[in-house]
């Protein structure tokens, strides 16, 4: 989010969902008690909560940056493992020591491709914004007001702290609906005029 929001020329225009299949990596074929250490990022350590609980709890869990950090680290260490798919395994010439182990079958990771270039796609069917409203009582509602008004649905919302000041955030929003409609130019002219901030991120 930081990263599109320091740069004005990226925009999204594509997202990728793919199904969640994580697998316990190691540098050598260990049994699960001899395991002491176990890192991957915090999303994936989520995803497989129970699993940890019921298999690792004499571990101690480290959260970092990425799943393909944690190939990294653990290829150098012994006696440790992450949670990563099996991808990582390959290109990093891990042991799968279990395979499938997230809470859920049914979960998926969403993705956005990135460019500098717009998307000539004419057809689309969603469009990312960024918003910050001044830090009063309600102007958020007031925004999501209008999006009721006009009947227009939000698929996603999701805030962060802005780099601007205490209690200023930034909102990222995706809306169902196409960029060319008359309806969709009205609402997104009306709320850029009541923001501080407005960006479109992407149509696609």
């Amino acid at each position: 989010m930081d990263s599109l929001i320091e740069n004005n020329d990226i925009k999204i225009i594509r997202e990728i969902v793919l199904d969640i299949s994580h697998c316990l990596l190691t540098n050598k074929k260990y049994k699960k008690e001899e395991i002491n250490e176990i890192f991957s990022h915090p999303q994936a350590i989520g995803q497989c909560r129970k699993y940890i609980k019921n298999n690792f709890e004499h571990c101690k869990i480290n959260e970092i940056e990425s799943t393909g950090k944690g190939a990294i680290l653990v290829k150098n260490l012994d006696k440790s493992a992450c949670i990563a798919n099996r991808i990582c395994a390959k290109i990093y010439d891990l042991e799968v020591l279990e395979e499938n182990i997230q809470d859920k079958n049914n979960n998926q990771t969403r993705f956005v491709v990135l460019s500098k270039y717009k998307s000539d796609n004419i057809n689309n069917k969603k469009i990312s914004l960024m918003f910050s409203t001044e830090n009063k009582p309600g102007d958020l509602y007031k925004i999501l007001g209008i999006f009721n008004i006009f009947e227009v649905n939000l698929s996603k919302i999701e805030s962060r702290p802005a780099q601007t000041g205490l209690g200023d955030y930034w909102f990222w929003v995706d809306i169902e609906g196409n960029i060319k409609d008359e309806k969709m130019n009205i609402v997104l002219d009306i709320i850029k005029k009541k923001c501080s901030y407005f960006r479109i991120l992407g149509t696609y």
